[in-house]
């Protein structure tokens, strides 16, 4: 009789080899590092925006290129305020001499609270709904009212605005100071009001 043999399925155990993990530890390195060239380009060229908004508008008290700010879409933000604990964001419109004149305001008052960021929402992506236009006017008018509600009943209208999120909720509307008769006038004031009553360390 002719026996039988069974092929033994010969298992091998993958092993983490030194040139493996130094091949891994290169790609780790190189996605970081792209990350990094890529927030501090982007910053680079906010900075470069700023600069040139602030000379077209004759501002001269410059905001500093070490600041805290980072532009947001209104997209970007929905997502941004669903993830965070705390997300800060001024709105305005860079062609605004009192939004510019305030900028290094905001980036000293903020990183006197050590906030790392604060997000500049640009206006325009609202003013583009023509609420006068006789044919689109009143659905224009539907759209601005469910974005606004769709960030907390913000006032997509009006510009230089602080706003803070925390865990998708609007929390701080610097709108609701404008009837403070106690320095209301004063954005410092509003800032204070912002930054030292929401941020991680309360």
């Amino acid at each position: 009789m002719a026996r039988s043999y069974k092929k033994r399925k010969v298992k091998t155990k993958f092993k983490f080899t030194k040139p493996f993990i130094f091949l891994l530890l290169f790609f780790v390195v190189i996605i970081v590092l792209t990350g990094l060239f890529g927030i501090r380009s982007e910053k680079s060229k906010l900075y470069s925006k700023i600069s040139k908004a602030e000379t077209a508008a004759s501002v001269s008290n410059g905001v500093s290129e070490d600041n805290v700010f980072r532009e947001i879409t209104y997209k970007g933000l929905v997502n941004k305020i669903d993830k965070s604990s705390y997300t800060y964001v001024y709105y305005g419109v860079m062609t605004s001499a009192d939004y510019l004149n305030n900028l290094e305001t905001v980036n000293k008052r903020a990183k006197s609270y050590d906030i790392k960021t604060v997000y500049l929402f640009d206006s325009m992506f609202s003013t583009y709904l023509d609420i006068e236009d006789e044919d689109d006017g009143e659905e224009n008018n539907v759209i601005l009212t469910a974005l606004q509600k769709s960030l907390g009943e913000v006032d997509l209208k009006t510009n230089n605005q602080i706003w803070v999120f925390k865990s998708g909720e609007l929390v701080f509307n610097s709108k609701d100071y404008t009837n403070d008769t106690y320095q209301a006038s004063k954005f410092n004031y509003v800032l204070e009001q912002a930054f030292g009553n929401y941020n991680n360390k309360k």
